[in-house]
C-alpha cells in the first residue's frame, strides 16, 4: 500500500504496509474509500534477509554502504553490451 485508503480482503492496509496473501480462492477484493496508489507483486519469498535503503537493496547494512560508495565514485555505469 503506497497512499490512501484501502482494504484488502476487508482488512485495511495503512500507507506503507504490505498486505501478504494466502494461496486460497483465485480472487482478492481491495476496496479503496479515498484516491489510492497500489502496488501489486507477486513472487516466492527468497528466503534471505533484505535491506534497503533508497534505490538499494541488498541482503545487509553493509552491502547497502557499500553500494552508496560506489555510486558516489561513478562505478554505476551503462550495462556492458550483450
Amino acid at each position: 500500500m503506497v497512499r490512501g485508503d484501502v482494504s484488502v480482503g476487508g482488512a485495511p492496509v495503512p500507507a506503507w504496509h504490505l498486505a501478504a496473501l494466502n494461496d486460497d480462492g483465485d480472487a482478492v477484493r481491495i476496496e479503496a474509500s479515498s484516491d489510492a496508489v497500489v502496488l501489486l507483486g507477486h513472487a516466492a519469498p527468497i528466503g534471505e534477509p533484505v535491506f534497503a535503503h533508497g534505490p538499494f537493496v541488498m541482503n545487509t547494512r553493509e552491502e547497502i554502504i557499500q553500494a552508496v560508495q560506489d555510486y558516489q565514485a561513478g562505478r554505476f555505469g551503462p550495462p556492458p553490451p550483450v
